[in-house]
């Protein structure tokens, strides 16, 4: 299969888009693998600390 990147929408697909319901269809798909990708993370990010200096040997 050869992947086409449609011009309107930016989604990998077999062919490009045809109408626009087509590329909400292709968004939403992507979005829902994006979602099934991210559910697989088994560790969080760690908590950002916001204002303090995260080497403060490094000057």
């Amino acid at each position: 299969m050869k992947a086409v990147i449609c011009p309107f929408c930016g989604v990998a697909g077999e062919v490009s888009h045809q109408t626009q319901q087509a590329c909400i269809d292709a968004l939403q798909a992507e979005i829902a693998r994006t979602r099934r990708i991210l559910e697989s993370v088994t560790e969080p990010l760690p908590a950002a600390s916001i204002g303090e200096d995260p080497d403060p040997q490094v000057t």
